[in-house]
């Protein structure tokens, strides 16, 4: 097996080069633009354990991740109106709550997902999180 197809099997790592592929986006949209499209996309990326949650999760699981998905969306919504940096903080957030499902996947506290979803999901976040601080300090 080369290098090349071992990373591609590798979830965190496909997470990573995606997070590094849609991060050029933000060098070419206006900072208010920016903001915009990254807190839209925390917001959604916070809802996705509902999903999951719907599909598998006890009652009390459904409530966590709405719970969450809420934070989430507030975390986008501050970021937009009130200060931008509410969102990079919260991919962040959204990277840890990925670690917590993965470390408490087999313990059945946290929701069901598939095996390769935090990891991919917790990578991409944490890439992202950096990328945008980058760019909103240094590029845009």
């Amino acid at each position: 097996m080369t290098s090349l197809s071992r990373v591609l099997r590798s979830p965190a790592s496909i997470g990573g080069l995606l997070s590094l592929a849609s991060l050029p986006v933000h060098l070419m949209l206006p900072h208010a633009l920016s903001v915009q499209m990254a807190g839209t996309l925390v917001a959604v990326i916070g809802a996705i354990y509902v999903g999951f949650a719907l599909q598998k999760g006890s009652l009390r699981q459904i409530a966590i991740e709405i719970v969450a998905a809420t934070g989430f969306l507030g975390a986008a919504l501050g970021g937009m109106w009130l200060n931008a940096w509410l969102i990079p903080a919260a991919y962040v957030l959204h990277g840890a709550w990925d670690f917590a499902h993965h470390r408490n996947h087999r313990n059945h506290r946290m929701v069901e997902t598939p095996a390769w979803y935090p990891p991919f999901c917790a990578v991409y976040d944490w890439i992202y999180a950096a990328g945008l601080v980058a760019i909103w300090v240094w590029g845009g």
